[in-house]
């Protein structure tokens, strides 16, 4: 069991045309999720002024994985935003950015991490059109 700090917020801007989202999964090897438990909460506040966010300290099962995702809504209705992957023990396995419907990895420690972040995408039902790894 490890500790991984992770943020969640849901705010809209004060003329209602940007959005942001963080949130979080945890999901095994096989993309199943699993259970977590919330040890601690800490409200902070959120990029936009209506809204909530709050940084929580999670505690998940060894064979899991954490996959944070912060996505931005602009006025045009295009979703930016940026994935990351961590182990239990709150290490970075690995950072993309969501752009343009693909995803690009910047840091990546183990290619098979591609298709758990394929997965969730999936889950989510957002569209993605290309996965590309920039460096390894």
């Amino acid at each position: 069991m490890g500790l991984v700090r992770v943020l969640e917020e849901s705010s809209v801007s004060r003329s209602g045309k940007h959005k942001r989202r963080a949130l979080f999964k945890v999901v095994d090897s096989e993309c199943r999720p699993l259970k977590y438990e919330v040890i601690s909460e800490k409200r902070v506040k959120p990029l936009y002024s209506r809204g909530s966010a709050s940084i929580k300290e999670v505690k998940v099962p060894d064979n899991a994985f954490v996959i944070a995702l912060e996505l931005c809504l602009n006025p045009r209705k295009h979703v930016k935003g940026i994935v990351k992957v961590y182990d239990p023990g709150g290490s970075l396995l690995a950072e993309a950015v969501y752009r343009k419907l693909k995803v690009r990895f910047k840091i990546i420690s183990n290619e098979a991490l591609v298709d758990i972040v394929r997965c969730v995408f999936r889950s989510l039902r957002l569209p993605v059109k290309k996965y590309a790894i920039l460096r390894k």
